[in-house]
């Protein structure tokens, strides 16, 4: 009884069809807010990983800089002395080599994020930047691959003239990448565990000064 007068069964029906609905439609923002919480359970794991990434390549790429920078400097008082000599000598040759030690840096957490689609669940500025850093990163990493082919094929690869090249290329770029990292890395990754800036030195000066441009 409703008021003293039958409920109408049509009303009783719409009631129980809209209860049914509201039903669902409670079941799919429920479901819907699980996925989005696994989503950025996730996110926030990847973003650990890529962290963590950086902040191996960051110690990569300062320790061949500072590597190739003292050889380069060496190279070039050399040259001072002698130039003729120079050209006919190896990279065993100069005090302090040990061998070409190319960064080889690490991609495959981002990659991964890419891969798998996480990345859509980044902010739109986190995943801008992240695809920035990477990508000014993928410089070195062909060079890397240069520099791995050239010394498998080229028996002349330690050369002086030729270490000083390709030496000198990688001296230009990491600090470009490295600002990168320390520009919009830190900022994005520092809660995340990558917090390394860059000690005093000639490579913090380079970052630096491209950062002023």
């Amino acid at each position: 009884m409703f008021g003293g007068r039958e409920f109408p069964a049509a009303a009783l029906i719409i009631l129980e069809v809209c209860a049914i609905v509201a039903g669902v439609l409670i079941g799919f923002m429920v479901n819907e807010w699980r996925e989005n919480r696994n989503n950025q359970r996730m996110a926030a794991g990847v973003l650990e990983n890529i962290a963590a990434e950086m902040a191996f390549n960051h110690q990569q790429m300062e320790s061949t800089f500072s590597y190739y920078h003292s050889i380069l400097a060496k190279i070039d008082s050399l040259t001072t002395e002698d130039p003729e000599m120079v050209r006919n000598m190896y990279g065993h040759q100069v005090d302090g080599w040990h061998g070409a030690q190319p960064p080889m840096l690490r991609s495959s957490a981002y990659q991964m994020a890419l891969t798998t689609g996480i990345i859509k669940d980044f902010p739109i500025e986190t995943a801008t930047k992240l695809a920035n850093i990477y990508n000014t990163q993928s410089v070195i990493e062909r060079l890397d691959d240069s520099m791995i082919m050239r010394f498998t094929t080229d028996h002349g690869f330690a050369a002086l003239p030729t270490i000083r090249h390709l030496f000198g290329i990688y001296w230009e770029v990491i600090p470009s990448v490295m600002l990168g990292y320390q520009k919009e890395g830190l900022e994005l990754l520092r809660d995340y565990g990558y917090d390394l800036e860059l000690r005093d030195g000639f490579l913090k000066e380079r970052v630096d000064l491209y950062a002023s441009f």
